[in-house]
């Protein structure tokens, strides 16, 4: 016998318990993780790379991807080089509302972060965060008065991971 798309729709979502909850309801609420600016720091050590999110003069959303510089410690702060002229500096001079989307997808670790971009021309701060791994791309050197640093102040940060999800204010 054939079943109803009301039927084929319970079982997907998951059958109805005595007290009408859903099954796995629970498990989901039992799997909060505790998010903190340590937990963070550990996790984007192994993160390269994540995708800068800024807004553009017409308030549409604009992504590229950036380096994190790995083993940079998070304390709440994310630095990032790139170009005075650049699309994202500029964005940010203008709205620095931004978002940094990092993952793992093979180790199934998302990490969201929301927070203000500040541009910084700190020449004692560029050569303190350099790696010449950046010659790749920037190869005059932190010298070079056309680069600058992307300081991303995070406020809120969410997670999503094997053993769970979460989210906290910084």
């Amino acid at each position: 016998m054939a079943q109803s798309t009301a039927e084929q729709s319970e079982q997907k979502m998951g059958k109805q318990n005595q007290n009408g909850n859903r099954e796995g309801q629970k498990m989901e609420e039992e799997k909060k993780v505790r998010v903190s600016k340590r937990m963070l720091a550990g996790l984007m050590k192994e993160m390269d790379f994540c995708m800068m999110t800024t807004v553009d003069a017409g308030g549409r959303l604009c992504s590229r991807p950036m380096s994190n510089n790995r083993n940079v410690s998070f304390d709440g702060d994310s630095w990032f080089f790139a170009f005075a002229d650049s699309q994202q500096a500029q964005q940010i001079q203008a709205n620095p509302a931004i978002n940094l989307a990092y993952s793992q997808p093979d180790n199934i670790l998302f990490i969201s972060l929301v927070g203000t971009g500040e541009i910084v021309r700190d020449d004692r701060k560029k050569k303190k965060l350099w790696h010449k791994e950046l010659e790749r791309w920037f190869v005059n050197g932190p010298e070079d008065d056309n680069v600058i640093l992307i300081k991303v102040s995070a406020q809120h940060a969410t997670y999503w991971g094997k053993d769970g999800e979460g989210e906290a204010d910084l």
